[in-house]
């Protein structure tokens, strides 16, 4: 009985395409993210009789479809306001429509129609501004909007101080721990290493929801203190319950990959700074804690990178008081998507900058040590 025939997967026949579907399947995302983070959706404006509105509101949004003060700057149409009525013009090929609207009390009162200056419909109930544009347009207007708007502007410093103060506490407890993991015998670290991945295998929001019944008014903590008498402590929606949950989350994530490096640092390296007269902590500082900047930084980037687009952490134990810049891109997202695109975008940057900078000082960084992972 003859053997079956083997089948090679040629490069062309295999990898070709499975590289090209990859690449697709990846960036297919973040390439629809940035198109929209550099466009907007041209909307139709309608105003109505009787409704509360200002010229100046009316005005904005004409400016926002692409009207223009001045006639000789627009294509479309334009505008003025007399300080009695507001006058808008809709461009058409042939005949120009023209709106004359009248406000009273905080409220449009009359609307006329014009057509080549004549009145053609007295008193409207409404009026719809249409344009010649259609679709989407670019615009670098998201990316303004985000860094002159005040409430952005907060809400993306205060992400940037929750995840550096996470990532420094990680940091704090992490290196501490990896050293000491690293130091215990293979068969004990081993044990040890699980446990730390044990809490790694339950669920992010069990996780997260485990420390609210621990700190909440009624939790467990305030349980304890009212039982011994001691006053109940205002844990919940503060940054400090924020910043907890975050270093308990991504504690793992600063210890494996700088106990991976400790372990793999050269044991002959260190006994030469023993023979050359130095102490344990002459060696700690100056011989270990350099060869284990490679996961030092591996650590930090696994860090800070999650903690800054954090959403959920922020939203259960922070609520709206400690709303992070992740949670914000999920609110703005429903009801806009352009400019939530933007602020994905923005954050995008920001990690990639990080790494880049973080990765950069490590290029020429000695083999001695474990290495990034």
């Amino acid at each position: 009985m003859k053997a079956f025939p083997k089948f090679r997967l040629t490069r062309t026949a295999f990898s070709y395409p499975y590289l090209v579907f990859a690449v697709i399947f990846l960036v297919a995302p973040l390439i629809l993210v940035v198109f929209y983070s550099f466009t907007r959706q041209v909307d139709n404006y309608s105003v109505y009789k009787n409704f509360e509105n200002s010229p100046e509101v009316i005005m904005d949004n004409l400016d926002f479809i692409g009207y223009d003060e001045d006639p000789a700057l627009s294509q479309i149409g334009t505008y003025y306001y007399d300080g009695e009525s507001l006058t808008v013009i809709n461009y058409r090929e042939k005949h120009p429509e023209t709106y004359r609207i009248f406000f009273e009390d905080g409220k449009i009162s009359l609307i006329d129609e014009y057509e080549d200056d004549e009145l053609i419909d007295e008193n409207l109930d409404n009026v719809k501004f249409l344009n010649r544009l259609t679709g989407i347009y670019f615009t670098i207007d998201n990316f303004v909007r985000f860094f002159s708007n005040g409430d952005s502007m907060k809400v993306f410093l205060r992400s940037l101080y929750i995840a550096f103060m996470s990532t420094v506490f990680c940091l704090l407890i992490g290196f501490p721990t990896a050293y000491v993991l690293s130091k215990m015998k293979e068969k004990t670290r081993n044990i040890v290493s699980v446990m730390f991945l044990l809490p790694m295998w339950i669920n992010f929001l069990l996780r997260t929801y485990a420390w609210r019944t621990l700190i909440e008014k009624t939790g467990i903590i305030n349980t304890i203190l009212d039982s011994v008498g001691l006053p109940a402590q205002n844990l919940m929606y503060t940054r400090g319950a924020v910043i907890l949950v975050m270093v308990y989350d991504f504690l793992p994530f600063m210890i494996l990959p700088i106990y991976n490096t400790l372990i793999k640092i050269d044991r002959s390296v260190i006994e030469a700074s023993y023979d050359l007269g130095a102490n344990h902590y002459r060696t700690l500082f100056h011989v270990i804690f350099p060869l284990a900047v490679p996961g030092i930084s591996s650590g930090v980037t696994m860090t800070f990178v999650p903690a800054i687009t954090a959403f959920a952490i922020s939203k259960i134990m922070g609520g709206t008081q400690c709303a992070t810049i992740g949670e914000e891109i999920e609110r703005v997202f429903n009801s806009d998507m352009w400019f939530g695109s933007a602020m994905s975008v923005i954050i995008m940057v920001l990690m990639l900058a990080s790494m880049f900078l973080i990765s950069g000082r490590n290029s020429d960084s000695d083999d001695i040590g474990g290495g990034l992972i």
